[in-house]
This record gives structure tokens, C-alpha cells and sequence, in this order.
């Protein structure tokens, strides 16, 4: 055991680092839109799992299994500790729906760091450590790819299962055609496909490397033919749904490609208007936009050194990698329903492509002294460590600063979930600590004082009903109470109405005679316009 533990000593530690990352208010940061839709389809696919019918896992098109998988352990784990405290704080709806996220986001970060872990390894024993570490450090850092991977969603688990089925299908053809390498591989490609339907392009990409690296020769047809056999294996084993309705499963499964992803629109701020379809120039705003700068500096820097890069190999794997980012960019950029979340993909696996430019700036210090080679390494790495700290946990907020950060990108792209939490909650706490507003008391609702004088002294605030459902518990916990602007009686009594700058539908509310009270800023950048109600 102890020979095991040193062997991989240093995935370990990343594992272990990359958790430690993901753990500071984990649970307690944010929900997302679809949140609970995802929490009420886990229920039900854990149900149908362990009671038997299988039929149940059958949920939605996306198909999202892996993450209903992630999510039903931590619904188990969670009722595990429940039932050995026995202990509640506060209001106990409140409390369960903060402890329930945290273990379902839990388990979506130890599998994701398990997986990044994986990646670690496999780049190690073809690059070396320096490479794999500024490669996973550069991933792990990233802040679009850190945002979406502490959320109960698709993105950030479909995103980093295609890295590493691409690295250990890449692993695999450098180490002599291994058999368990090209299992990994397969089986990160079904985790990808299993999550996320426009995973499909890793089978196509993975062919495509097989018979490019083998210059189309024979043994390309049964490095392929095995894949795709995993590939269906694991497909059908870790969906139950497919064991007793496989017809039903796969039908499901298409729909979302063609009809939902293609035919199916999603309207978004774009450019200062709203659009269903923003059209191609979108993923490539997106991508200048939501990446970091250190993505486009690698990208950049890359494309400069690439003649200098000794090791062919790694010329070989980061062509791959670049490959793979303009490839699926197209791809998600065919359908009409594209959100900026969905490039995250491209995103990371560019981080693979500017790690070589990265390490070959360390490799000129190859012959420096080993603290010269480490003040460099910190100098290099600190910005992006403050960045993480200075965004925390309202990691969806970055915008490239080289193209006008958070001020500019919010009128470009618009936050298509909310980011600003802490700083409304802040907003509202120094109201109730002020004795402008009362907190509800434990026991009172809405409903009970809706027609009272008592609910004109009350924190109630109306947002609109996008961005209700990812800030209500917030609100709640504070004593206040949320309110969907656009719902009649609830409405009309509501003290505050907030709405973004971009979106300001203030003046469709003339009724209420709303004042203009205020702004709340992320960072000194005006993002949400705060009114009151008259009395």
C-alpha cells in the first residue's frame, strides 16, 4: 500500500489540492437555474435505481447520467449525516436545501478531481512534471472552467471527462496500443456521452485521430472498432434506462441533438440586444471574453515559439489539443441555441495547447538554479491564484480584463446565471440592520401578512423570475423574503425591486411607483439597479 501511495504521490496531491480549491463555501455560493430541476430529477432517478425501475433514469434528453449518478451519492451521503447528528440549525427547509447542495457538490468536485487527477498522470509519463503541472494548474485555475465546475450542472463534468477520454486515447496510441489505456479512454468518452448528448464529437474526434496517427493504416480500423465497442459497453452499463428500455433511451438521447440543440433557440443578451441565435462570431466572443489571460497569452505565445518546442511529442499532442478546440467550437457553433457556458470545453483543452508555452519559458531557466526556476514558477502563477481569491465564490463574474472586464462583458454577454449574490445579500443585510425594513420572524410567511400593514415594514424584494429561483434561499435566510416581480398580488406588495442594468424593466412596473434607490456593484462596476416601492 505504502509502495502504491508513493508511486502516485504526486496525483495524489493534485487530487487532493484541487478539492482542498473547490471547498471554501462550497454549498453555500449559488444555484443555478435549472438546479432545481436537476435536484427533482436526481430524486427520481435515484428512486428508480434503488427501488428497481429502471425506466426511471430515463429523464431528459441531455441525458445528464452522470450527473444524476454524482448527485443521488451525495443525496445518500447527505441523509447519512443527517440521520447521525440528528441536529438542525435555523429553519430547517434552509438548512436542508444548503446541506443538500453541499454534498451534491461535493461529490461533482471529488469526481471531478479524481478525473483531473487522471489527466495528471497521463500527461506526467508522456511530458514530464513540468508540463503536466502548469497544464492541470492552468485548468484548475481557469475561472470560467472553476465556476462551472462547483455547480449541480452538465458543463464542468462533460468538459473535463472529454479532456481525459482525448489525453488517454492520445496516451494509449504513444504507449503501443495498451489495452487499459483505450479502455479509460472509452470510458470517459461514455461518461462525456452519458452527460451531455454534443459529447458525440469525441467519438468523431477520436477516430479521426486514429487513423491520422497511424497515417490511415490498418490497424487504425481495429484501434476504432475496439473503441467503439467500449465505448457502447460502458454506454449501456452506466445507464440503467438502457438495460430496460433502450429504444426509449436512445430516442430521448436524439431528440436533444437535433430538435432541442439544433431547431431550438434560446433568447440572450447579445451586443446590446436580444437575440434566439447570436449568429457565429458568438463562440469566438465568448471565447476572448470568459477565457483568461492566460489562456490567450499561452495561445499566443504558442503559436510564436511552436518551431522552438523540442519535444516532438508534445508538438505531436498540443496540434491534437488545438485541434480539438477549433473542432468543437464548431461544432457548438452549428446549432441555434448556443450559451457561453457551453464552449467550456474548448476553453480548457486550450489550456493544454498554452502550457507548452509555458513550460518552454521554465525549460530556458533548465540550466538556472532550482529557486530561480521556483521565483519564476510563483511569478507566473500568482495572479491567477489572487484572481480566484479576489472573484471567490462569484467565479461566473470574470470577464477578461484585456477586453474591458466585468463593466464591458456584461453588456456584451449577458450572465445567463446570477452572479452578484454576496453582494445583494450585503445590500439588504445593512437595510435590515439599518431598521429601515423588518426581518420576517420564524413562523411568518408571505402568504399570512400579504393583505397586513405589518408586510409594509417586511424585507420583501422582487426580482425578475429568472434570476428568483437562484436567490431566494439567500434572501430567505436573512429574514427577508423573494418575490417574482412579474406575479400580481405578491408583487404589488413588495418593498424592493431589483433588475440588472442591462435588463432594467423597471418602468413596466409605473403602477407601483418605483423610485430609484440605489445600485449594487461587483467590484465597483454597477450590475443590478435597486427601486423602492412607494407606500
Amino acid at each position: 500500500m505504502a509502495a502504491r501511495v508513493k508511486l502516485f504521490r504526486l496525483e495524489i496531491l493534485v487530487f487532493v489540492l484541487f478539492v482542498v480549491s473547490r471547498m471554501f463555501s462550497l454549498g453555500h455560493d449559488n444555484f443555478n437555474t435549472d438546479v432545481w430541476r436537476w435536484k427533482a430529477r436526481t430524486y427520481d432517478f435515484g428512486n428508480g435505481v434503488f427501488q428497481g425501475d429502471f425506466k426511471k433514469t430515463i429523464q431528459v434528453y441531455h441525458p445528464g447520467v452522470s450527473l444524476m449518478w454524482v448527485g443521488s451519492a451525495g443525496v445518500k451521503f447527505y441523509n447519512l449525516q443527517k440521520d447521525l447528528v440528528k441536529k438542525e440549525t435555523g429553519e430547517a427547509e434552509l438548512t436542508s436545501i444548503f446541506g443538500l447542495d453541499f454534498f451534491q457538490k461535493l461529490f461533482i468536485v471529488l469526481v471531478t478531481g479524481f478525473t483531473i487527477a487522471s489527466i495528471f498522470y497521463s500527461l506526467r509519463l508522456l511530458f514530464g512534471v513540468t508540463y503536466a503541472t502548469i497544464s492541470i494548474a492552468l485548468i484548475s485555475l481557469e475561472p470560467f472552467f472553476v465556476a462551472l465546475s462547483r455547480v449541480i450542472h452538465l458543463e464542468g463534468l462533460m468538459s473535463i471527462f472529454l479532456l481525459a477520454a482525448f489525453v488517454w486515447f492520445y496516451f494509449y496510441l504513444e504507449n503501443k496500443f495498451k489495452t487499459r489505456y483505450l479502455v479509460l479512454a472509452a470510458f470517459f468518452s461514455a461518461l462525456a456521452l452519458l452527460t451531455k448528448s454534443s459529447a458525440f464529437f469525441i467519438v468523431l474526434f477520436t477516430i479521426l485521430m486514429a487513423f491520422t496517427f497511424n497515417t490511415f493504416s490498418r490497424k487504425a480500423f481495429t484501434q476504432v472498432g475496439k473503441y467503439l465497442l467500449l465505448v457502447v459497453l460502458f454506454f449501456f452499463i452506466l445507464w440503467p434506462g438502457m438495460w430496460v428500455a433502450p429504444g426509449e433511451a436512445l430516442k430521448a438521447y436524439t431528440t436533444g441533438i437535433f430538435t432541442v440543440g439544433v431547431e431550438g433557440g434560446h433568447e440572450q443578451f447579445y451586443f446590446g440586444k436580444f437575440t434566439l441565435d447570436p449568429g457565429p462570431t458568438f463562440y469566438p466572443v465568448v471565447f476572448v471574453f470568459r477565457s483568461s489571460v492566460y489562456v490567450l497569452i499561452g495561445l499566443i505565445g504558442y503559436l510564436i515559439t511552436f518551431r522552438k518546442i523540442k519535444d516532438q511529442k508534445l508538438k505531436v499532442f498540443t496540434l491534437y489539443a488545438l485541434l480539438f478546440t477549433l473542432i468543437y467550437a464548431v461544432e457548438v457553433t452549428i446549432p441555434s441555441k448556443k450559451l457561453d457556458r457551453y464552449l467550456l470545453p474548448s476553453i480548457i483543452s486550450s489550456c493544454l495547447v498554452g502550457a507548452a508555452f509555458y513550460s518552454t519559458l521554465l525549460e530556458k531557466l533548465s540550466k538556472s538554479r532550482v529557486n530561480r526556476k521556483v521565483i519564476f514558477s510563483f511569478l507566473l502563477f500568482a495572479p491567477s491564484v489572487l484572481t480566484a481569491v479576489i472573484l471567490h465564490p462569484d467565479y461566473l463574474s470574470y470577464y477578461n480584463p484585456l477586453f474591458g472586464g466585468l463593466r464591458k462583458g456584461i453588456n456584451v454577454i449577458e450572465p445567463k446565471w446570477m452572479i452578484g449574490v454576496p453582494e445583494i445579500v450585503e445590500y439588504f443585510q445593512e437595510k435590515l440592520d439599518s431598521g429601515e425594513v423588518q426581518p420576517f420572524y420564524e413562523g411568518q410567511s408571505l402568504s399570512k401578512l400579504l393583505y397586513k400593514k405589518e408586510l409594509h415594514t417586511k424585507l420583501t424584494v422582487a426580482f425578475p423570475e429568472k434570476y428568483y429561483s437562484q436567490v431566494w434561499p439567500f434572501i430567505r435566510e436573512m429574514g427577508g423574503w423573494a418575490i417574482v416581480e412579474a406575479l400580481g398580488p405578491e408583487a404589488q406588495n413588495a418593498y424592493y425591486f431589483v433588475y440588472p442594468v442591462w435588463e432594467d424593466r423597471s418602468t413596466f412596473k409605473d403602477e407601483y411607483g418605483l423610485k430609484f434607490e440605489g445600485t449594487i456593484n461587483i467590484r465597483g462596476v454597477p450590475v443590478y439597479n435597486v427601486y423602492k416601492r412607494s407606500q
